[in-house]
């Protein structure tokens, strides 16, 4: 019951989209965990309770390697790097990881014995941009001892982030051999831009109610990290209602602004079409239960 309690559940019953019932739950999680309060988080917990889910399909918050929009704007360098190793991987004749065959998809890549395995399968992934996937692999390559030049620019990311701590290990216990992902990020630059903007606004106009919302929502986010409960607090009422409060209150406080109405539009979009994809997902695996890992400040838009 304490676990329960410690988590945002969510259950959907998704009529009309798809064929089957879709039960859906929901881990609100943050992108990074600062390194000093790590230790204090019960992140073992969280990893026990996506096992008792058993979903599915385990979703995350990446980019659809068919989303190149979102791909160029946040990975350019990321995807130079992709191709160059694309057609390195074609020069030495290695096989792509879509051409594998079907048994080597089927078994967990766990039971690969053989480090080049879970080199070449996260090389593969990674030449086709699906970079979380190819994580996924390398991070068990890495644990195994091996050596990840290619790796090691992003395994900062990794090491602090929820994959690293609790969504690849929990991924690894269930079995599951591929994460799907649903995000959406084209226009997030000019997102930020308006959202420095329209602080601006606020203080210049002395709009203190989204300000006042905003550090209080901050201070509470940091007090909790100390005392090693963020994963509960962020995944509380009281946190999801401020972030969304926030948002909604933008272009009330600022009805004149252009920047505080394309803010709110830009988050409402990029949340539905986050969810509009987990349905996609669901039906192409013909899935009824899906676990969807999410950073928490989506959580109240992806419900709706």
């Amino acid at each position: 019951m304490k676990t329960l309690i410690a988590f945002w559940i969510l259950t959907l019953s998704i009529d009309g989209l798809c064929q089957k019932k879709l039960t859906v739950t929901i881990v609100g999680t943050a992108h990074h965990f600062a390194e000093e309060h790590q230790a204090l988080q019960d992140f073992r917990s969280v990893e026990e309770f996506i096992d008792r889910c058993n979903p599915d399909i385990l979703c995350i918050e990446s980019i659809p390697i068919d989303d190149t929009l979102s791909l160029r704007e946040i990975w350019p360098n990321t995807m130079k790097r992709a191709a160059a190793l694309k057609d390195s991987l074609w020069q030495h004749n290695a096989v792509p990881y879509s051409a594998l065959k079907s048994h080597d998809l089927e078994d967990p890549f766990w039971k690969v014995y053989d480090k080049r395995e879970f080199l070449l399968k996260g090389a593969n992934y990674f030449a086709e941009n699906d970079y979380w996937n190819a994580y996924y692999y390398w991070f068990q390559a890495e644990k195994s001892g091996d050596s990840l030049h290619y790796f090691s620019k992003f395994q900062g990311k990794l090491q602090n982030s929820e994959y690293g701590l609790f969504v690849y290990p929990a991924a690894q216990s269930l079995g599951v051999t591929k994460l799907y992902s649903i995000d959406y990020r084209a226009g997030e630059k000019v997102f930020l831009e308006n959202s420095q903007r329209v602080l601006k606004k606020l203080l210049f106009r002395l709009k203190w109610r989204p300000l006042k919302i905003y550090f209080k929502t901050q201070k509470n986010y940091k007090k909790a990290e100390k005392e090693g409960r963020l994963i509960e607090y962020i995944n509380s009422d009281e946190f999801q209602n401020s972030f969304s409060n926030l948002i909604e209150e933008l272009p009330r406080r600022l009805p004149k602004s252009k920047e505080a109405h394309q803010v709110k539009a830009y988050w409402l979009k990029r949340n539905k079409i986050m969810a509009e994809r987990l349905i996609q997902r669901a039906e192409e695996q013909s899935a009824e239960s899906v676990l969807l890992t999410v950073g928490s400040a989506h959580i109240t838009h992806i419900k709706r």
